[in-house]
């Protein structure tokens, strides 16, 4: 699906130097196609908005490179870096009102040269500088990109400067390592003529927009929500630092969005290694003790005693951690210090809520700002004030005989008053990085409170006990007094009222804990209960409580099974749950140290009944979850079992031809019942699947009795157009393109953005799975996807005639009016086609209340095929 949308390869033609030139060579699966963009994106899209082009949104990076440089192959790594990673290629434009990612196609990056070596000490030089300077003061242009621009400077045969500058908006801290490692082994690769090594990737960032956006419609967000909710409080006000005097008399003052210098301190290697031992001896770790320090420092600054401050978190897991992109989030930290409070107990306080806020940070930021709860109750998250501790991301490259070290930058503009960073590197130590606002402080300021948070660490490592206010002498601070401001009533606020709120939802928590005591008595059983509680957002549940009928989503579901196996370490899968529904037989396999049914892919979701059993076979998702509300309804003497993606199957290679996988189904159907007629019924994907399923059994002599499709749609699934169906059906349905127009019924782009939120498990197919089919039939257990296996499958998967008929249980409502009753099968299917239309549309035919008549549809349908059999 191509849009008239101007990317990087529309911005060359009036270029100026430093913007990469962009070939015309792309691949012809290349698509340009749009997705919607993370609150994170939207929030650096507005700030653009007010000021366009404005370089403090700009990631600066400055790599020395000593050795032979070769600057066509250091270009092409950059070129090959663009391919992989699509945010190195996307721009950003409004979509039917919203802010969308446009993903264009790969570019090839050029590298401009500036020769220096002429002049006396290069490196050093006034001229070299400016050129910095200007490099990371770049203004980009967010709709037509590039977003990504180099330039190289030249010092010495063997010595060069690359500048590297990416806007925010397609970027993190960890993007930046990320970027530099993939670099590196890109370039060597070149130089040695081999094939580049790294991680593959699961998803793209894309991917995971979508699923925040389809996350922030869930419980879990909710849930979110209501512990910032709890944890924040409400009346609280902006930090507010004293600024100092006539600073409107410089020549050079420049607006807020465009100034931004940096002070630096280390932190000197006795002080880290007390600083070390002390958070060994509190059982801390070294980002508490420090974000405490600061805590301490914004109260002897400000004589403030409710102190919020903005905190940026990294928001990745293993599904995300190899990717380039804006996947940090803000959270916000609310600690009152109480007259005669010890550090000890700030730094209980700073350490409870860094647990908190870790297992909350999926939460985009945006939702506290709109949040009611917090709008209307006098709460400010104008927040001028940043603390950041992170580990060094970058660090120096040895490669093909060139030594990559990434430089400290400069600033370009600063967003914030303060951005409050320590930056722990392994070849120096934790160094204090404070970037501020030059309108509002001068560098000895600044540099004095850098010697005043090192005194404040001093005092606090020696004497744990010691009162905030007397752990550093006074005059280590400025200003000597304090502002006016201090003393007015908000700057005092009382926070006794918000730490009653605490003690009061604390009490509540001790009653409900006392109250499970009283009438359960296993403590993993409590915990269960506690856990499936808060998870489910379902306050009324026992220990005997089937979890699907509470009527929740698969998605709580699945989040439910996560934090399970997080908590106890298993392997629990859907299909665990599907066999132990209740917290007292989930506890049992906890004590046992067994998770059923992740060694298979036959789920025994109602295995008894005198009749011959029903398989149901997964959708592209992979789980059967979905289907355990229909098995209850289809009748009791009806054995079901679910039928889960082969990919599911823990710690084994995923197959990844859909022949293979139909064998593999077979096999451990036939363990259950050795001989047919079988009955098969596959949703969505699952009906090819129960298609080729019903061939090889054909092929092997036995018998077929209801070969049923639920929604299953010919044209996904065949490269050449069907009757009824438009010839743009009939085009190759390979890569991103090809999933787009296999559903061209969505229509607008609004539409396709619903389509895409609503809907994250029938994803675009990716690099890794796609690549890997070419050379091999399974895929390494730890490479699995289940979504792109199952689309890559289905892509290269060739239908042909089947002797047979065809059961169709058709949704009522098609995406495209142009899908034939029969969904297209009728040419496939020499048998004919029995059409049954059932309510709903392709993604609700399994919910309440559609999924009553669906059952009955599939009940009396099996009841024309066969009489009851003693099993």
């Amino acid at each position: 699906m191509k849009q008239e949308f101007h990317s990087a390869t529309d911005s060359i033609a009036n270029a100026p130097e430093e913007v990469p030139a962009v070939s015309t060579t792309a691949s012809p699966a290349d698509e340009v196609y749009f997705m919607p963009a993370t609150q994170g994106q939207i929030r650096f899209w507005s700030l653009d908005q007010m000021h366009p082009g404005n370089p403090a949104l700009n990631m600066p990076l400055m790599w020395q490179c000593l050795g032979e440089l070769n600057v066509d192959l250091l270009a092409l790594a950059f070129s090959m870096a663009v391919r992989r990673h699509e945010m190195l290629r996307t721009t950003f434009s409004m979509v039917d009102g919203k802010l969308s990612q446009i993903i264009g196609t790969p570019y090839s990056v050029a590298l401009p040269v500036v020769d220096l070596q002429h002049l006396p000490d290069a490196a050093n030089s006034q001229e070299a500088g400016r050129l910095i300077r200007e490099h990371a003061a770049y203004r980009m242009d967010l709709f037509r990109g590039p977003l990504l621009t180099l330039k190289l400077l030249k010092f010495a045969p063997k010595h060069h400067l690359l500048l590297v500058t990416m806007h925010h908006i397609i970027c993190d801290g960890i993007s930046l390592g990320i970027l530099l490692r993939d670099i590196a082994v890109f370039y060597e690769a070149l130089v040695e003529e081999k094939e580049p090594v790294l991680p593959e990737m699961p998803i793209q960032f894309a991917d995971f927009a979508v699923w925040q956006e389809e996350w922030r419609k869930s419980e879990a967000a909710e849930e979110s929500l209501n512990f910032w909710r709890k944890t924040l409080g409400t009346n609280f006000g902006r930090i507010e630092l004293p600024h100092d005097a006539t600073l409107e008399s410089r020549g050079d003052i420049r607006t807020d969005s465009e100034s931004g210098d940096i002070e630096t301190f280390l932190i000197s290697p006795e002080l880290t290694a007390l600083a070390h031992e002390f958070c060994r001896n509190q059982n801390v770790t070294l980002n508490i003790l420090l974000f405490s320090i600061f805590c301490a420092l914004l109260h002897r600054v400000t004589g403030q005693r409710d102190i919020v401050i903005g905190s940026p978190c990294a928001n990745r897991n293993e599904d995300t951690e190899e990717l380039i992109g804006l996947f940090m989030n803000i959270q916000v930290l609310r600690v009152g210090i109480e007259p005669k409070e010890t550090f000890r107990s700030l730094l209980t306080k700073v350490q409870d809520w860094t647990l908190g806020a870790y297992e909350n940070q999926e939460l985009p930021f945006e939702e506290l700002i709109y949040d009611p709860h917090f709008s209307f109750n006098d709460a400010s998250f104008e927040i001028p004030i940043f603390f950041l501790y992170q580990k060094s991301f970058m660090v120096t490259q040895q490669v093909a005989g060139l030594e990559i070290t990434p430089l400290r930058s400069m600033s370009p503009g600063a967003v914030f008053e303060w951005m409050f960073a320590i930056v722990d590197r392994p070849e120096e130590g934790p160094r204090l990085q404070l970037e501020y606002n030059p309108n509002y402080f001068r560098p000895t300021t600044i540099q004095r409170y850098l010697t005043s948070f090192i005194a404040l660490l001093e005092s606090a490592v020696r004497e744990s006990s010691i009162e905030v206010e007397r752990m550093a002498p006074a005059d280590d601070f400025l200003p000597a007094t304090l502002p006016e401001y201090v003393n007015r009533p908000a700057a005092r606020r009382s926070i006794r009222a918000f730490d009653e709120k605490q003690t009061g939802e604390d009490g509540e928590i001790l009653e409900k804990l006392e109250e499970q005591v009283a009438t359960v008595s296993d403590p993993i059983e409590i915990q269960l209960r506690e856990l499936w509680r808060s998870m489910l957002g379902i306050e009324d549940i026992s220990v005997d409580t089937n979890v699907f009928s509470l009527g929740v989503s698969s998605l709580s579901i699945l989040r439910l099974v996560t934090r399970m196996n997080n908590l106890y370490s298993m392997g629990f899968g859907l299909a665990s749950l599907i066999s132990a529904p209740t917290i007292k037989m989930v506890a049992e396999l906890v004590r046992r140290r067994y998770a059923p049914n992740t060694v298979t892919s036959l789920v025994p979701i109602q295995p008894v009944g005198t009749k011959r059993p029903l398989y149901i076979i997964h959708g592209a998702g992979g789980n059967v979850v979905n289907f355990y509300g229909l098995t209850t309804k289809i009748g009791a003497d009806q054995p079901v079992y679910g039928v889960q993606a082969q990919a599911l199957e823990a710690g084994k290679p995923a197959l990844l031809r859909l022949e293979d996988m139909a064998t593999h189904y077979l096999k451990e159907i036939r363990r259950v019942q050795p001989s047919g007629p079988y009955h098969l019924l596959g949703y969505s994907f699952g009906g090819v699947m129960a298609l080729e399923m019903g061939r090889q059994l054909l092929e092997a002599g036995e018998k077929i009795g209801m070969l049923g499709m639920l929604d299953t749609r010919v044209r996904d699934y065949m490269e050449v157009p069907s009757s009824g169906t438009s010839t743009n059906h009939g085009k190759k349905q390979g890569g991103v393109g090809g999933f787009f127009r296999s559903h061209t019924g969505h229509g607008s782009a609004k539409a396709w953005f619903d389509f895409v939120q609503a809907d994250f498990h029938e994803r675009r197919i990716r690099y890794t799975v796609t690549l890997a089919a070419r050379v091999s039939s399974t895929l390494p257990a730890f490479l699995k996807n289940t979504h792109e296996i199952n689309a890559v499958a289905a892509r290269k998967y060739k239908i042909k005639p089947f002797p047979g008929k065809l059961t169709l249980f058709r949704a009522e409502h098609q995406a495209d009016s142009s899908i034939p009753s029969d969904n297209g099968w009728s040419a496939v299917f020499q048998g004919g086609v029995e059409v049954h239309t059932v309510p709903g549309d392709h993604w609700h035919v399994l919910s309440v209340p559609d999924i009553d008549v669906l059952a009955k549809s599939i009940y009396d349908c099996l009841s024309q095929f066969e009489e009851p059999v003693n099993r």
